[in-house]
């Protein structure tokens, strides 16, 4: 029996990269965003505030609490899927809504 194939295999780092990658550059101005300089960036920021938002969630996904992390990360799948950002941007302040209300007074 062969068991040998010629199938490529791919770590789910690099699945995921490769999802990440092709979501982001079908957001219009990722790639100017990306690429900027100092001097232009701000002018980018407000011309593409998609491209904004979803290079904050990209970047953030990880925090010390639990829940910061299910709402970024929500997010960050809902990009990877294609979602329209104005409708996960909604709900992801929507959820830091809510969250920022649950924990204003927390230590």
């Amino acid at each position: 029996m062969n068991t040998s194939s010629n199938a490529t295999v791919m770590s789910n780092r690099e699945f995921y990269r490769q999802r990440e990658y092709a979501a982001l550059h079908r957001i219009p101005g990722v790639y100017e965003l990306a690429h900027s300089n100092a001097d232009n960036r701000s002018a980018l920021e407000k011309k593409y505030p998609d491209a904004v938002f979803a290079l904050f969630i990209v970047s953030n996904l990880f925090f010390h609490d639990r829940e910061l992390t299910n709402i970024h990360m929500s997010a960050y799948t809902d990009i990877l899927n294609g979602e329209r950002i104005a409708d996960i941007r909604f709900r992801y302040e929507k959820a830091m809504k809510q969250y920022t209300e649950r924990h204003l007074w927390d230590d």
